[in-house]
């Protein structure tokens, strides 16, 4: 079985919770023990601050080089709006 899927499943409770909380099928949660969650659920459970998971590219045959991500914050705020004094 799939640790994401196993982690999801002790998170959610059991099967059906799990694929209530993506709007899927019980069936489609099954598939995903046997043939791994789809990509867009794995990056959505790397995102989540509440669900423990790396998103790894290669599981899914996406080369490291291609993703130009930044997922580090700051906590300036910047914005490209002209400012109008008032």
């Amino acid at each position: 079985m799939n640790n994401l899927i196993q982690t999801l499943i002790v998170k959610y409770g059991n099967v059906t919770k799990t694929a209530k909380a993506f709007s899927v099928s019980h069936t489609a949660v099954v598939k995903w023990k046997k043939n791994g969650p789809p990509l867009h659920i794995a990056l959505l459970c790397h995102l989540s601050e509440d669900v423990p998971y790396i998103f790894n590219p290669s599981d899914y045959g996406v080369d490291n080089k291609g993703l130009k991500l930044n997922l580090e914050t700051t906590k300036k705020v910047t914005t490209n709006d002209s400012i109008k004094r008032v």
